[in-house]
This record gives structure tokens, C-alpha cells and sequence, in this order.
């Protein structure tokens, strides 16, 4: 699994939700991509994020497991994740 965490320097909410995203994936041992939507428009618009902040979880073919966009926490992030790791 890798998350991928969409951002905008100009989101508040995407600068104060990034230091959670890097401790939870540090936490799962999940490794991570940083995407600021001004410098990767065609990365974002290939997986269609339409908004700011956007985490998506992908398998390990890629795959999207999950998304999250707008107003979600470190809950529901967390609850999801150990769902997951149950069932692997």
C-alpha cells in the first residue's frame, strides 16, 4: 500500500492535515507522496481530484482502495486502516 496526500500551498486546512498524514503513515509503515496540485495538475487530474486535501490509498497494483476529500479526520483515516490491516 502507499497513500498519496494532494495539497495546495495555499489550503489551510492541507497544511494543518499534513503533519497527521506523515504520523499516521509513519505509524502504519505506509510510504507516502506529497502532490501540490500547482506543480502536478495532469497526476491529479489523472486520478480526478477535484479538491484540496485529497489522500487516496492504492494497492499494491495501483489500485485505489480508498479516498478521502474534504472534510474527513485522523479517525476515520485510522479506522479504515485497521480494517484493512485485519483482513491482510
Amino acid at each position: 500500500m502507499k497513500a498519496l496526500y494532494f495539497k495546495s500551498n495555499n489550503c489551510p486546512v492541507c497544511k494543518d492535515f499534513l503533519p497527521k498524514f506523515i504520523l499516521i503513515c509513519n505509524e502504519y509503515n505506509i510510504p507516502y507522496e506529497i502532490i501540490d496540485l500547482s506543480d502536478n495538475q495532469e497526476k491529479a487530474g489523472q486520478l480526478t481530484v477535484f479538491s484540496v486535501p485529497t489522500i487516496i490509498f492504492l494497492n499494491e497494483e495501483n489500485y485505489e482502495l480508498i479516498r478521502f476529500s474534504g472534510y474527513f479526520g485522523s479517525y476515520e483515516i485510522k479506522n479504515f486502516l485497521d480494517r484493512y490491516y485485519s483482513t491482510y
